[in-house]
């Protein structure tokens, strides 16, 4: 492990409440923060891991929020990618020091009360478990873990540390996708008996001109593998393409399975399904990395507030038949064919859910799910956000964390289960077919070959 020294960033001169003011804070694109010091509530002390990649908008949703949060240090393997989302913190947050290593961090920082982690999948479990560990509340990027097991030892960690979490999907704070739950539970579409779930998202290969790259300066490629085996620095993996190789990511259901189910996984209960069916896959471009195209059947048993129903999955261009989508009313939109690229159905006995558009059958169009006459029946039951997508479901966590009465929406009781579920059908990807699901013993019956992908190996050295 690289155990480069910690870097502390210069202080300002100026008090902080002058140097949100000044010039080189508002060309990063935020508004000044002015308020009176009597008036300052008390602030969370925030670590991030990871200021690079999708960590660049984490570090403008903490600006956003500095009048109830304080990033007191970030860490990041990758200095120079991470460059960005470091320029974001020193201009609204100029004492936080900066490191290389997440377990420096964790060791130094001994006011330090929350953390935020913005790294590939293969970190989210062990950075989060120590944070919990260590009593620290943890907000975790989606899909919560790699794997199965890192999922249950999340659930697990979180109910014993007594922590405050939240996962990092932020379409759940979308007050749309908290009314189709509602909805659901309300039983406004009858009994719901099959769903279908499609995105684009599909693994690629870098470049030629990426091909040549090397180990970025400053870069420490260990902590980048942290938990998984080593293996040479490739742009095959960083950055960005990390997320098609099984031993760092989760494919497109690691992309957008979280996202996409949440509504249905949401109003539906669909934590464990019995099966796993493999419908189609699609040829894989490396060794080691997911197939291009899938479509998957997660078969669900009854429970006592639904009957039995299919969840289909498509990713990497896989989608619907077109005329199966008709038949629900559905068509062409300016621009785009029918399937358009992403997109999700729900089919009950009264009726559809398309996207967050409802109809009931004989009805000639499509209601926003407020807008449906049904809803007008069916109560809120639901916690709404004052600011929508991203920067409400990180208020949601601050607040919870900082003692505010709400609970988070996507605390990892919630997460975990439905990271679960998604992570199933990499399971079944992986072994290339069908696979049965015992929740129970956390096992797949007649699989031996499935314990590995359901449990990780750690790299020695690494331990969780």
């Amino acid at each position: 492990m690289n155990n480069t020294a910690v870097r502390v960033l210069p202080s300002a001169a100026t008090s902080r409440r002058a140097f949100l003011k000044t010039s080189a804070f508002a060309a990063l694109g935020f508004p000044a923060i002015v308020r009176a010091a009597a008036n300052t509530p008390r602030r969370l002390r925030v670590g991030l891991v990871g200021t690079g990649g999708r960590g660049v908008n984490t570090c403008r949703d903490m600006a956003g929020l500095a009048e109830i949060v304080d990033v007191i240090a970030m860490a990041d393997v990758d200095p120079g990618r991470g460059a960005a989302g470091a320029k974001v913190i020193r201009a609204c947050f100029p004492g936080a020091r900066q490191y290389l290593d997440y377990r420096r961090l964790f060791d130094a920082e001994k006011t330090l009360e929350a953390v935020v982690v913005t790294t590939p999948d293969h970190m989210h479990a062990p950075i989060s478990l120590l944070a919990m560990a260590r009593g620290l509340h943890v907000f975790c990027e989606k899909p919560l873990t790699r794997t199965v097991w890192e999922a249950r030892r999340m659930r697990q960690a979180a109910a014993t540390a007594g922590v405050v979490t939240q996962m990092g999907t932020q379409w759940a704070a979308s007050s749309d996708v908290r009314r189709g739950a509602e909805l659901l539970r309300a039983g406004a579409l009858g009994d719901i008996t099959e769903l279908h779930i499609w995105t684009d998202r599909t693994p690629r290969l870098p470049g030629p001109k990426d091909a040549a790259k090397t180990l970025p300066d400053g870069m420490d490629w260990d902590g980048w593998l942290g938990v998984a085996a080593r293996t040479e620095f490739s742009p095959r993996y960083h950055p960005h393409r990390w997320r098609w190789w099984t031993p760092y990511g989760a494919g497109a259901l690691g992309d957008m399975g979280c996202h996409m189910t949440h509504l249905a996984f949401r109003g539906l209960d669909l934590f464990a399904p019995s099966e796993v069916r493999v419908d189609k896959i699609g040829a894989i471009p490396a060794p080691g990395m997911f197939p291009r195209k899938t479509k998957l059947t997660y078969k669900f048993p009854a429970n006592a507030s639904r009957k039995a129903l299919d969840l289909v999955w498509y990713d990497g261009g896989e989608t619907p038949d077109a005329d199966f989508l008709r038949q629900f009313g559905l068509k062409e939109m300016a621009g785009g064919g029918l399937p358009p690229k992403e997109g999700k159905l729900i089919v009950g006995t009264k009726g559809v859910m398309w996207n967050h558009y409802l109809k009931l059958h004989g009805e000639q169009r499509f209601f926003g799910f407020n807008n449906h006459p049904v809803s007008k029946s069916v109560p809120v039951t639901l916690p709404r956000l004052k600011e929508q997508g991203t920067s409400g479901h990180y208020r949601e966590w601050v607040e919870a964390a900082l003692g505010g009465p709400e609970k988070t929406f996507c605390g990892f009781d919630v997460g975990a289960r439905q990271t679960e579920m998604v992570l199933l059908g990499t399971v079944a990807q992986q072994l290339g077919k069908t696979i049965r699901w015992d929740a129970a013993k956390m096992e797949i019956p007649g699989e031996p070959a499935a314990a590995a992908l359901l449990k990780p190996a750690y790299r020695p050295g690494w331990t969780v």
